[in-house]
């Protein structure tokens, strides 16, 4: 237990809804209600179940008493990294200068507790609509208002990956390429518990556009690809409504085929065009409000803008390719936020921005890894590569804090490269 617990995979805080989103969470920065947490990415729901239950027959004041104890933990599993932003925007600038409290940068990927397990043991889905490695990310930009009053600003942008949700399993094997797939049920026997994976994202995030980056070549890949093509065409609710046809969107992006020529990886950012219509239809989760200070939680917040939908994106393992396409789509989104509050950023913060995500892959899914394993898997070492050589050079000093020791490891090489352009 405490390997595992050890293994730099599971988080948790005290006042921190780290299970649910911003936009499933209350506005107010105090309230932190037990009852919100989302049973599935908390890791010990198990081990606290009983006393959840005991708490639930508590009366309000000695429930309240037991919350602000923060003797009940929940834990989730995936990774969680924040940077203080190394150069602000102008807006930016002038309040974490004037006041002390500086933006930040935030990748949040929770690890779905259910249908959990190690890499070839646990593929696709199951009759309930779960799914293999399920992770929900979330790129978060928060700049705290602090005195005067000042304005306080939140973004939020979610995207999920998960294993192709039909039946299938694939044998283990020694070297890479060679570890065949088996479909294990008939498309008759598979759709039902497809609708319910489809119908539980639709009724969770709005809309949903699938982005399947599996090879249109190797015949493996080639099925898989095909049967999730034939389920997503048949998809339906519950008493056989197929009106929610109308909320799903697919799209087949062969990744090895589009990235074989000379620019590499770099083609992958052709995928934005693609699916533009669905990025801008989406949007993202913008929150605006005052408060009197860092000592005042409450404040006053307004959602001004929600997302509307999300972009489901997977390969066979949904590690590397999958990684690499959700890190250019939280790109666009970005973007498209500081446009529409008519802000720059400069080199430095897309830097970080591309750091958060090398890190996000290196352990997500976490119960996949180890990926030495995967012998000769070219990808893999190049982007390792760039994650260990293509750190920015970044310090930041507070008063009385470092802040280069939060989660920022310096660039041995001193170089200005970024992972994504």
């Amino acid at each position: 237990m405490k390997k595992l617990l050890s293994d730099g995979t599971f988080y948790y805080s005290g006042d921190f809804d780290l299970t649910s989103r911003l936009q499933d969470r209350s506005l107010s920065l105090e309230d932190f209600d037990i009852d919100s947490f989302d049973p599935g990415f908390m890791w010990n729901s198990h081990m606290i179940g009983a006393l959840l239950q005991f708490r639930s027959h508590l009366g309000d004041e000695e429930r309240g008493r037991l919350d602000h104890a923060g003797f009940l933990t929940c834990v989730i599993r995936g990774f969680v990294e924040s940077l203080t932003i190394q150069r602000p925007t102008a807006r930016m600038e002038s309040r974490s200068r004037a006041f002390g409290l500086p933006a930040r940068l935030t990748l949040i990927s929770r690890l779905s507790c259910r249908r959990a397990g190690t890499r070839f043991n646990a593929r696709g889905i199951d009759d309930d609509g779960n799914v293999a490695n399920f992770v929900e990310t979330e790129t978060v930009i928060w700049n705290p208002s602090s005195g005067n009053p000042a304005r306080a600003v939140a973004f939020s942008y979610c995207q999920i990956r998960g294993s192709i949700p039909i039946f299938w399993e694939q044998q283990t094997g020694i070297l890479p390429n060679q570890q065949k797939i088996h479909i294990t049920r008939s498309p008759e026997a598979t759709q039902p518990a497809f609708d319910r994976h489809i119908e539980g994202l639709l009724l969770k995030y709005g809309s949903a556009h699938i982005v399947d980056l599996l090879s249109e070549t190797k015949s493996g890949e080639v099925e898989l690809s095909t049967r999730y093509s034939e389920h997503t065409s048949r998809v339906c609710g519950r008493g056989n409504d197929k009106n929610i046809r109308a909320l799903l969107r697919s799209t087949a992006y062969d990744f090895h085929a589009q990235t074989k020529g000379p620019t590499g990886y770099e083609a992958a950012s052709q995928i934005r065009m693609i699916v533009e219509d669905s990025s801008d239809a989406f949007g993202y989760l913008l929150i605006e409000g005052t408060s009197e200070g860092e000592d005042d939680p409450k404040g006053s917040f307004v959602v001004v803008l929600q997302q509307e939908g999300v972009f489901r994106t997977n390969c066979l393992d949904c590690l590397d390719r999958t990684n690499l396409v959700q890190g250019i789509l939280s790109k666009a989104a970005v973007e498209a936020f500081l446009q529409q509050r008519a802000e720059v950023v400069g080199h430095g913060f897309w830097m970080q921005h591309s750091t958060l995500w090398a890190d996000n892959g290196d352990v997500s899914p976490p119960a996949n890894l180890p990926q030495q394993q995967l012998m000769g898997m070219k990808m893999i070492g190049t982007l390792e590569d760039l994650r260990r050589h293509r750190r920015p050079q970044v310090e930041f000093h507070q008063d009385g804090e470092d802040e280069s020791f939060r989660g920022f490891r310096r660039c041995p090489e001193k170089c200005n490269a970024c992972v994504y352009q």
